[in-house]
């Protein structure tokens, strides 16, 4: 694609610690030469970001929440797409009238960036998200004429109602997702839509066995994520109560923040476990690299919540993988596409700290086991989740489209 056809990226906020993958993403289709423009509904609001943020040569651009912050902007911008294209215009607006509320605000944001697409050249929108961004992706695309696509994640598509999900799914040229489990519940949704598997990609050479350091005396026992009920983080406190009962030697370090941090140092302390279980709270990037590096096992003891929101495959047990580290993971939405178990790593049932301390006490009394499942974790990432060899799958489908626009255009 031209400088003057530019990919626009919509995104919820831009950079997020807790989403590395689209950041990875940005700087990998930068790297691929695509030219980028990435539009956000708020403001990070995050205190940590990533330093490889700084790489990112698109500016980031923010949609005003309402048309009371550039009243002029947003008149401007609305009787343009009015006047450009009026039997659009209307539709559109009728389409977000039968969301009610949340669907004329959507609307009039969605005039805002028509305009703003327009002024920066972007033939095609990409929301990465099929909740809110896909929701104002679709009326610009309404607006300006301008073709959109979606990347659906595990807590968008299972949060979100079906009948909603499916109207995107129908209106975007293309959706992509990142698990095979994921891909089944939207085709099961809308079985006519174009929807593709691509795995989130990982930078293997920033998460290397080659950064792993001498294992200490006493084994490190890792878990890394935001402390929410669907990453089953009280099953794997209550692993370590049975591991201490059995007399196996570890350490445990919790990485993340999150709404469960309170109930989880309660449970700690109701275990008197404080001595060998830690809520380390958030890392940047390389204080993260070094914590994998420690570790003796990583353990990932994903669960579906009450409200069905799931983890996909995270990313964070993609990088302990790519470290070489031996993982414990359950058998939860795309995890086993990843994890095999007694090959790549161990897979247990969620919600069972008994088998998620076996695995861990198994691993830490077998060292051959641990190495070897640790090799393989690492060749299972560098085969199916390369961030360049998958990123160039989604800007074939960018090119597809952007192709199929410029037919249509001319014909």
């Amino acid at each position: 694609m031209s400088a003057e056809r530019a990919v626009g990226l919509l995104v919820r906020a831009f950079p997020t610690l807790s989403e590395t993958y689209v950041l990875d993403e940005v700087l990998g289709l930068e790297r691929l030469g695509v030219p980028l423009r990435l539009y956000a509904l708020g403001p990070s609001g995050d205190p940590f970001v990533h330093a490889d943020a700084g790489r990112v040569r698109a500016v980031v651009v923010e949609i005003p929440h309402s048309p009371l912050q550039q009243p002029l902007r947003f008149a401007a911008r609305h009787l343009h797409a009015l006047a450009a294209a009026p039997w659009r215009y209307v539709a559109a607006l009728r389409r977000s009238m039968r969301r009610g509320r949340a669907g004329l605000r959507d609307f009039v944001r969605a005039g805002w960036l028509a305009g703003q697409l327009h002024d920066d050249g972007v033939a095609h929108l990409h929301a990465q998200s099929i909740a809110a961004p896909a929701d104002l992706a679709e009326l610009v695309a309404a607006i300006a004429g301008v073709p959109f696509s979606i990347s659906a994640h595990a807590q968008d598509i299972h949060l979100s109602r079906p009948d909603d999900v499916g109207r995107k799914l129908h209106a975007a040229r293309f959706t992509v997702t990142c698990t095979e489990a994921n891909c089944r519940t939207l085709r099961r949704i809308g079985p006519a839509a174009p929807v593709r598997r691509v795995y989130h990609g990982i930078d293997a050479a920033t998460f290397h066995p080659a950064h792993r350091a001498v294992p200490p005396l006493v084994p490190l026992v890792l878990a890394v994520g935001r402390l929410v009920e669907k990453r089953g983080l009280d099953s794997l406190v209550e692993g370590c109560r049975l591991l201490r009962g059995r007399g196996v030697p570890f350490r445990c370090e919790i990485v993340g923040l999150g709404a469960e941090q309170e109930r989880l140092a309660t449970l700690i302390a109701a275990h008197r476990l404080e001595d060998q279980v830690r809520l380390v709270g958030r890392l940047a990037r390389e204080q993260l690299v070094a914590r994998y590096a420690r570790a003796s096992v990583y353990v990932q003891p994903s669960r579906v919540a009450a409200d069905g929101d799931r983890d996909g495959i995270p990313t964070v047990l993609l990088e302990a993988m790519a470290m070489g580290l031996p993982v414990v993971a359950t058998r939860v939405s795309g995890i086993p596409e990843v994890v095999k178990h007694g090959v790549s790593g161990l897979l247990v049932g969620a919600e069972q700290p008994d088998a998620i301390a076996d695995a861990v006490q198994s691993l830490i009394e077998t060292p051959a086991l641990a190495a070897r499942l640790g090799h393989a974790a690492r060749e299972a990432v560098q085969r199916d989740f390369d961030v360049e060899r998958n990123l160039r799958v989604v800007l074939g489908l960018l090119e597809t489209a952007h192709a199929h626009e410029a037919r249509a255009i001319t014909a």
